[in-house]
């Protein structure tokens, strides 16, 4: 996508939080088809599962379930 190209959002973890509140806006437990997610936000699995380790450190992403239906604390 143009804004990677432009690194308008540099790091993974930034990158794949923007991706979600695109694809999932208001959801706070999205279920995502990986591959279909990666392939559509140019990511790897890799680094969408380490940037979402990330963003579960950060505690913006409160658990991740082994059918990845993840659980997204509420922003005010």
């Amino acid at each position: 996508m143009r804004i990677r190209d432009r690194k308008l959002l540099s790091s993974d973890r930034d990158y794949l939080y923007f991706a979600l509140q695109i694809d999932y806006p208001g959801k706070l437990n999205p279920q995502i088809d990986v591959d279909t997610f990666c392939d559509r936000w140019n990511l790897s699995a890799g680094d969408f599962y380490k940037a979402l380790g990330d963003l579960k450190n950060k505690g913006i992403v409160e658990a991740i379930s082994n059918q990845l239906n993840l659980h997204l604390q509420e922003t005010v």
